[in-house]
């Protein structure tokens, strides 16, 4: 299955919302299915699909219905599109990589130690998210530094600031964006909610995750 087919998996009702027995917490790894996987993946208490809002900034419209992004958020309006007023539409998903269901369901693809940050990922068709293939380690430095202010996990005890970006091996590098923050300060089941928080280029990204329902095997799994 396709990234792509994935995502769209994902907007439909996962089998987890309508049963009291998560399929994760009643198999063991080796006994999921890969439309199992799929929902994990993509639809689960550790992936969602985060709220965007463009944000234009004091003095600024926003964009017209049919316009554009490039890979650097810059808006592009196309020609004979309406005015009024919406930004352009995305499928994006928002999954704690870090999580060991999560780590499963990838076949542990993600070589990052997590005991040592909660790395989450945002990857789909957001045009300011992926590796671009001309930037080079100082630009994903400078990026990252640009972006710290704006991305923050918000719990009950305080937030948790972004330590660092990176980016998943091999081709998913060109989709996907990783947040990485430190776990010296650690998220609890006393939390009860932690909200994603970031700015790219003119969207604002939002996404909550209930903490309760991120149990794994009987274990807080983030």
């Amino acid at each position: 299955m396709t990234r792509r087919n994935a995502i769209a998996l994902g907007l439909a009702l996962p089998a987890w919302a309508a049963s009291a027995k998560e399929f994760w917490n009643e198999k063991p790894p080796d006994q999921w299915t890969e439309e199992e996987r799929n929902e994990l993946l993509t639809r689960s208490p550790w992936a969602r699909q985060p709220e965007l809002t463009f944000d234009s900034g004091p003095g600024l419209a926003a964009p017209p219905r049919s316009a554009t992004m490039n890979r650097r958020g810059r808006v592009i309006p196309s020609d004979g599109g309406s005015s009024a007023p919406a930004p352009p539409k995305f499928t994006t998903v928002l999954r704690w990589e870090s999580a060991l269901p999560v780590r499963e369901a990838n076949h542990h693809l993600l070589k990052d130690d997590p005991a040592a940050n909660y790395i989450l990922s945002l990857g789909g068709d957001l045009p300011m998210i992926g590796r671009p293939a001309d930037e080079t380690d100082d630009d994903l430095q400078s990026r990252a530094e640009m972006i710290k202010g704006y991305t923050r996990l918000e719990k009950k005890g305080g937030p948790i600031y972004l330590a660092k970006l990176g980016y998943p091996p091999g081709k998913l590098a060109a989709s996907e964006t990783l947040f990485y923050f430190d776990r010296n300060d650690l998220i609890t089941r006393n939390d009860g909610q932690v909200t994603f928080i970031t700015k790219l280029g003119p969207l604002s990204v939002r996404c909550k995750f209930s903490v309760k329902e991120m149990m794994y095997q009987g274990k807080l799994e983030l």
